[in-house]
């Protein structure tokens, strides 16, 4: 809808302000989407560094072991488990963006935003903590995607930060979507490994 203002002799157009929040919030929910893929490419390359790791710290570890460095090699070992651990991880943080962005690209009505981000917000709040300790920037790149859809939330007008909240933290399918990201991430790493 536009509204035409006369002053000076001229019209001025103003797009309707519902619109303007509307387009917004989609601009917002795109970007996060867009970063969402950036991040998961980041993660893997990020992984394949991680298995190289691995590998050259279990070759090493064999190499000590067979020259009789005993505790070289257990400290190699330990280091590559240390690393493995981190894989894990980073493998569960994959498959949740995985999910997360599998929901923004299925998003197409403002009225079923809440629903389908909630649970969403709710993963990523959980994958957060979970990241913060083993990778800080990973961490601060998802308080972004977090901060850019509750705005988009925001932003519809529909919705308020009490609402918002309210659907966030009693959401029941974002343990659906962590537990199948885990069995997903146990699956992988355990084909990769073995």
């Amino acid at each position: 809808m536009v509204l035409g203002l006369f002053g000076r002799g001229k019209i001025r157009r103003f797009e309707d302000l519902k619109s303007k929040r509307l387009t917004l919030a989609l601009r917002k929910i795109r970007s996060a989407e867009s970063i969402t893929s950036a991040l998961i490419v980041n993660l893997d390359k990020h992984i394949a560094f991680l298995k190289s790791g691995i590998k050259n710290l279990t070759q090493r570890a064999n190499d000590l072991e067979k020259a009789g460095l005993h505790s070289e090699a257990a400290f190699a070992r330990n280091e590559a488990k240390n690393l493995s651990f981190m894989v894990k991880k980073i493998l569960l943080i994959r498959n949740i963006l995985e999910h997360v962005k599998l929901r923004l690209e299925t998003l197409k009505e403002a009225g079923e935003a809440l629903l389908i981000l909630a649970p969403t917000l709710n993963v990523l709040n959980k994958a957060i903590k979970e990241i913060s300790k083993i990778k800080p920037e990973i961490a601060y790149q998802l308080e972004n995607v977090r901060e850019l859809l509750y705005s988009a939330l925001l932003d519809l007008g529909e919705y308020t930060k009490v609402t918002i909240d309210y659907y966030v933290s009693t959401s029941t399918e974002a343990e659906k979507i962590l537990l199948e990201a885990k069995e997903v991430a146990e699956k992988t790493f355990n084909e990769t490994f073995k």
